[in-house]
């Protein structure tokens, strides 16, 4: 029998807190909060494409 697995607590942002729970509204069918979501993921997606395309340019 291996060693015991000792639990932490560990505590999540605020931040991370409202993530999760505009994801869960947008789950159950709250459009507005979908949107936001949507926002957001776009938001990622073209900042990700601008950072690979100024990387690619400097090599």
């Amino acid at each position: 029998m291996g060693p015991k697995k000792i639990l932490t607590k560990i505590a999540t942002s605020p931040k991370i807190l409202s993530q999760i729970d505009l994801i869960k509204r947008a789950m159950r069918g709250d459009e507005i909060a979908n949107k936001e979501v949507v926002r957001r993921l776009s938001s990622y997606m073209n900042t990700e494409e601008k950072n690979g395309k100024e990387g690619q340019s400097h090599e």
